[in-house]
């Protein structure tokens, strides 16, 4: 009898916390008014920076933040100071076949998404966009959104908030790499 209990108390237990993690609020994603699709984008001033600087600060930013920046930058323009680039991240969900709560976190896929930095003098203006999960055909994440859609799965609130902590870090250490002046080297004679 005991062990009955026991067991029924921790299944509900299990699965509550299942339910609270699934039950993420969903960011408040910044959609495209145009596109509906969700876009992080800014111009962002940089008083007395010309254009040059600002793009040559871009590059480097993508150098150093990507693990493989040959990968992540599709196409660097010089000339017209823009530098296009495209990269993925994993996502997680806790393990739905845990026995332990709380549950380990498991792959739930890839996050695609394209970047463009642009820069003129003064100002450089990023564009994050085209934000997909990786399955066999595209499947654009404003699909998350919609809580009414047939197939929807409560997992995919935590989803949004992953890509959009995701992306408010890559926000901030591309804004913070760009204003700072790199460090030189000491040269030791």
């Amino acid at each position: 009898m005991f062990m009955k209990r026991f067991s029924l108390i921790a299944a509900l237990f299990l699965a509550g916390q299942s339910f609270a993690w699934a039950q993420t609020t969903s960011p408040k994603m910044p959609v495209d008014e145009i596109t509906q699709l969700i876009t992080y984008t800014d111009v962002v001033e940089e008083k007395g920076l010309n254009k040059d600087t600002l793009y040559n600060r871009a590059h480097r930013w993508f150098k150093t933040f990507y693990k493989n920046p040959v990968d992540a930058i599709k196409k660097a323009d010089p000339e017209a100071r823009t530098i296009d680039g495209g990269y993925r991240f994993q996502i997680q969900k806790p393990d739905p076949t845990a026995k332990k709560q709380p549950a380990p976190m498991v792959n739930a896929g890839l996050v695609n998404y394209k970047i463009t930095v642009m820069c003129k003098d003064g100002r450089f203006k990023y564009e994050i966009k085209n934000i997909n999960w990786q399955q066999a055909s595209v499947y654009p994440i404003e699909k998350w959104m919609d809580a009414k859609a047939p197939g929807y799965d409560p997992a995919f609130a935590g989803y949004l908030k992953q890509v959009d902590d995701y992306m408010k870090d890559l926000i901030q250490s591309l804004e913070r790499a760009i204003e700072t002046e790199p460090l030189k080297k000491k040269e030791d004679w």
